[in-house]
């Protein structure tokens, strides 16, 4: 069963090279590979699962930062080793998508915007939770946004 959701179509074929080079890895050349998938498509499945588990275990483990935004809400995480940070600002009325950056710079925030750290230790897997917030709707990022609110809080 994997661990995570498979790759799809497009992010399979973008990443066809690596997924050559995990076949041989595991033994398995092109021939091989085409019988699978004729003669044997679950395994061929069960093939490509474990190859999706590859890859996400790799950019998560490798994942630092991720950004939630909506139109009245941005959170920005740090994802240490050991548990997740959260800095973020929530509104009522304002439109996040627009004035907050304007507001970065001057941290002249309108009244009804509302500025809240915190930080807690994964309840699961780093790996598991992270994954299980980008499926929710968050975004990897650089830290960028994370950075500039802590300054501005």
């Amino acid at each position: 069963m994997a661990k995570y959701k498979p790759l799809n179509i497009e992010e399979l074929q973008s990443l066809e090279k690596e997924f050559v080079e995990f076949l041989v890895i595991n033994g398995m050349m092109q021939d091989d590979w085409i019988k699978m998938k004729d003669e044997d498509p679950i395994s061929a499945q069960k093939m490509t699962e474990l190859f999706s588990d590859v890859v996400w275990e790799s950019i998560l483990r490798n994942t630092k930062y991720i950004d939630f935004r909506s139109a009245h809400s941005i959170k920005c995480f740090q994802c240490l080793d050991d548990k997740i940070i959260l800095v973020g600002l929530d509104s009522s009325e304002t439109d996040m998508s627009t004035s907050v950056f304007a507001a970065l710079q001057t941290q002249d925030f309108p009244d009804d915007v509302v500025a809240f750290t915190t930080e807690k230790k994964y309840n699961k897997v780093r790996e598991i939770e992270i994954f299980e917030m980008l499926d929710w709707g968050c975004e990897i990022s650089e830290g960028q946004l994370f950075r500039e609110l802590c300054l501005a809080l």
